[in-house]
């Protein structure tokens, strides 16, 4: 994760100037763990696969599902949540410290997208730390993302982050149960935009 500061007004960085993204993604693995039951396990850095491919010798890659590694169809991620038993990848979290590119949405997207190839039920984030709005750019140029935030700082708005995370892990574990299903029958499918305070 790299931590730039906003050029833009609209997005003044609001973050301690020396503070790494590693600072902000463990305070964030910290608020998530406090406040998610024992049942769910929180990840700085966790590889997830984004790609199986069956090879010329017919072969499954990569050879083990068990534990993908960033480079071997994995890519990193900043936060992962993960149900604990069994492991299945649920929410995930992409991290940027005081601004965001147009590049830095287009590209965590693609990631997004990728990742959700593989894990249909996965819910993907972003959250910048150190704003206290998101612009325009970000939904002009959002594809992968079930939801984003800006957030002027971690501590003081740790109720909204747990909130939204624990509606993403719900909406997971619900498409989690549709996918099980033999036969797939449901009413009603509805994904909410919620802009605001």
């Amino acid at each position: 994760m790299s931590v730039r500061k906003a050029s833009s007004s609209l997005q003044r960085p609001m973050t301690d100037k020396h503070e790494t993204g590693a600072d902000i993604s463990r305070q964030v693995r910290e608020v998530l763990t406090r406040s998610l039951s024992s049942g769910y396990l929180v990840h700085v850095g966790k590889s997830i696969l984004y790609k199986i491919e069956v090879n010329a010798s017919g072969q499954v890659e990569p050879n083990s599902l068990d534990s993908p590694t960033r480079g071997q169809y994995a890519f990193q991620t900043d936060i992962l949540i993960e149900k604990q038993t069994p492991s299945i990848p649920l929410v995930v979290i992409e991290l940027k410290g005081g601004g965001f590119s147009t590049h830095d949405v287009i590209t965590y997207s693609s990631k997004a997208a990728r990742h959700k190839d593989i894990y249909p039920y996965l819910r993907y984030g972003f959250i910048v730390v150190g704003l206290s709005v998101l612009s325009r750019k970000f939904v002009t140029h959002s594809q992968g993302f079930d939801f984003a935030m800006a957030l002027p700082d971690v501590v003081s708005q740790e109720a909204d982050l747990v909130a939204v995370v624990q509606r993403q892990i719900a909406s997971a574990e619900c498409l989690i149960g549709i996918m099980r299903s033999s036969r797939v029958q449901f009413s009603r499918y509805e994904e909410t935009i919620h802009a605001g305070d």
